[in-house]
């Protein structure tokens, strides 16, 4: 009796997916157009959804409601959503802890999050030594109770003695963390809470020398709704035990003319016997310019700030360090794939640049870090194979790595520390810690030991796609092993193409599930990124960003002639500036794609410096105010160019509604124009999380839920069958 009525339930419920006439998702939530028009340069825009700009108008956000009580309607209902759920949390089931965000301090202590599988709440806790217990130090659930807040753990930084560990905690993806500080041996929390900060975002916190205090960046105004949000940030010093209030500025715009209220002015101590502070003007592209000062005018009541380098001398965001009097950096200066480079602080007359390692062929430069007081870097070819290299003696040696890896990630706990932190990750091999010691490798006590079996039968494939103007671009593409070349294949496309950024290798249970039920997943590394060097950033930015999504189109055409997929079949995704690429290539071509997947995305690039505080984005897209960078966003914006009377793909597009990088309104305006515009039966829904931002959901079981939701969308509109 039990299995008739479980089987009826099931026919019930199926019958309601099935059977949804597809008119019904045409019965969208309306709102009224406008006739807004723009003249940018003699050029004339019109945007018929400009109101939905407005985030303070009630019947605003009351059409989000109802859109997004549109889209739960039917996304509820979706056949295979729980039973992929179901799947991924039982990768993450197993016995095994794992543990992140692993920091030793110079005492041999080790602080880390742990949780008893990756779907629970990560705990701070610590070891006094890599093999004794495990002592907890902090439940975030704990911290601040009488709030009814889901706070969870963001950044961890131990002072260089270890006696004092930084936490940082924040809740729904709003803005603004709070900053605490443990007394380690006494597990007690010191009595201030500092406020105002992003330490996960904006390269952490600098701890003094003497462990006494640290720095952080400061910014006044973290609501994305103020017209001053993000305004006169600074570098502040904090003494431990002293009042959080009362900010003693260490580096801000008055450091420097060339420093804007705008500017990111973040400080950082790099080392605790370093003699000197750096202070960056940080923005959203890989070179920075920077000043130095020394390190005891923290003691003095004003600091001596000078310029260390210019913008023009491209020198790699944070990868520097000071050895001594000379300063050791990463370098793209005339070199496509950069050099390592160096120069003297106390060198008379003008400075003199020494090339320590030369541009490498085929391999880009990543990072660059100091242990046991020698130079460690890594080097990337096509941003799928990654490679270690020691410099020391003036001398270079490739290191052999315990395996060869897709990406690899470098810590030590000061220049100084004895041992080397080498993170390795791929596409199907989990995230293991190593550490590097006096030419060895060894496993950390603290990395994950989790196996997948569920994975062992995939095959990863990395190739090359001749492009339209015969540029050569890599693709990666994992499957199963017992795949077959019949063009019935879901094929779920990852792209990104934006801010120098690689889409180097990951290990992500969640991805593979979609290779696991018989999909197809392909991340082709377009023009925009950083895979092929600093001319392969360039070449997919402002003017020339079009070979980006062009280069998407010819990868999918590429699946398809070669019967990975079909044009029945195809899944484009991509979140955040990786939407100005995959949203192009939706526009250009509808008919090559049947699935559109957009997460918190960049889908309205003319009008980003609108938003509260475009910040220095406008240097990877372009300016309005600029002619020729003004046309180029208008060629580049996806809303822009929806044209009406087009059979555009089904779409799903997902909004955090406390994402402070790119506003609700931005997915907003581009569904409803596309909801107006296609005459496809295919759907268009708006799906909202309102308690998340730009990160999305702060648990493992809010991303379990949203990417379940993702593939069971994906799948359902490929008319895909799950394999397990």
């Amino acid at each position: 009796m039990k299995f008739i009525k479980l089987l009826l339930y099931f026919i019930v419920f199926q019958s309601c997916v099935q059977n949804i006439s597809k008119q019904d998702f045409k019965e969208y939530p309306k709102t009224k157009t406008s006739s807004e028009t723009d003249d940018y340069f003699g050029t004339i825009i019109k945007d018929e959804f400009r109101h939905l700009e407005n985030l303070q108008d009630t019947t605003v956000l009351n059409w989000f409601k109802a859109q997004d009580d549109h889209a739960e309607k039917f996304l509820s209902k979706l056949e295979n959503q729980e039973r992929i759920a179901t799947q991924i949390r039982s990768y993450y089931s197993k016995d095994n802890s794992i543990y992140s965000k692993v920091k030793y301090a110079d005492n041999g202590f080790v602080f880390f999050l742990k949780a008893n599988n990756k779907n629970s709440i990560q705990k701070l806790f610590y070891r006094t030594s890599s093999y004794s217990n495990d002592i907890e130090l902090l439940d975030p659930t704990a911290f601040q109770k009488q709030l009814n807040r889901e706070y969870n753990i963001n950044y961890i930084q131990p002072s260089w003695n270890g006696n004092h560990v930084l936490v940082s905690l924040s809740y729904d993806g709003i803005s603004g963390s709070s900053l605490i500080i443990i007394d380690v041996l006494n597990k007690k929390l010191l009595p201030e809470v500092i406020t105002h900060a992003e330490p996960d975002s904006y390269l952490g916190v600098s701890w003094l020398p003497n462990s006494s205090g640290f720095l952080y960046l400061y910014i006044p105004v973290l609501d994305p709704n103020d017209e001053n949000y993000m305004l006169n940030s600074s570098t502040v010093l904090h003494k431990l035990g002293d009042d959080p209030n009362k900010r003693r500025i260490v580096f801000s715009s008055t450091s420097s003319s060339q420093i804007t209220n705008e500017d990111l002015p973040i400080a950082r101590i790099l080392s605790k016997n370093d003699n000197y502070l750096i202070g960056y003007k940080a923005s959203v592209e890989n070179y920075w310019s920077a000043y130095y000062a020394k390190i005891s005018d923290l003691d003095k009541e004003s600091i001596d700030w000078k310029l260390l380098y210019s913008l023009d001398e491209k020198i790699y965001a944070d990868y520097g360090y000071f050895l001594g009097d000379e300063f050791k950096f990463i370098s793209g200066k005339e070199a496509d794939n950069r050099t390592i480079s160096s120069f003297n602080l106390k060198s008379k007359g003008p400075k003199q640049t020494n090339i320590l390692v030369h541009e490498k062929k085929d391999e880009v430069i990543t990072s660059l870090y100091v242990a046991n007081n020698n130079l460690y870097y890594t080097t990337s070819k096509f941003g799928v194979e990654a490679f270690l290299y020691e410099y020391k003696g003036n001398h270079e040696e490739k290191i052999k790595l315990p395996y060869i890896t897709g990406t690899i990630e470098l810590n030590s706990s000061s220049n100084e520390s004895e041992n080397l932190y080498v993170n390795m990750d791929g596409w199907t091999k989990d995230f293991t810690r190593f550490i590097y010691n006096n030419g060895l490798f060894s496993l950390d006590p603290l990395s994950n030991h989790q196996t997948y079996s569920e994975f062992n039968d995939f095959q990863v494939k990395e190739i090359q796609v001749e492009s339209f103007d015969g540029v050569q671009v890599p693709m990666s593409l994992i499957y199963r092993k017992d795949m077959k070349l019949d063009g019935l294949n879901p094929t779920f496309i990852y792209s990104y193409g934006a801010y120098g950024e690689s889409m180097t290798p990951f290990f992500s249970p969640i991805f593979l599930n979609w290779v696991q039920n018989g999909g197809v997943f392909v991340v082709p590394h377009i023009r925009g990124g950083g895979e092929k060097g600093d001319s392969w950033h360039e070449q997919g930015m402002k003017s020339k960003k079009s070979n980006s999504w062009k280069d998407i189109i010819a990868c999918t055409e590429y699946l398809i002639q070669n019967k990975f997929t079909s044009k029945e079949k195809t899944v484009l995704y991509s979140s955040s500036a990786g939407a100005v690429a995959t949203g192009m290539a939706m526009v250009e071509r509808p008919d090559l794609f049947k699935v559109f997947i957009a997460d918190v995305p960049m889908l309205n690039p003319l009008r980003s410096e609108e938003r509260t505080n475009n910040a220095s984005n406008y240097l990877e897209y372009g300016t309005v105010k600029d002619s020729t960078e003004c046309m180029a966003l208008i060629k580049m914006d996806p809303y822009v160019n929806l044209k009406p009377n087009v059979d555009y793909p089904a779409s799903l597009i997902i909004s955090s509604f406390n994402d402070a990088r790119i506003d609700p309104w931005i997915p907003g305006k581009f569904a409803a124009k596309l909801q107006a515009y296609s005459t496809s039966k295919a759907p268009v829904f708006l799906d909202i999380i309102y308690d998340a931002g730009h990160e999305g959901g702060d648990t493992m079981e809010e991303r379990i839920k949203e990417y379940s939701r993702i593939f069971a969308f994906a799948f359902w509109q490929t008319n895909h069958t799950l394999k397990i």
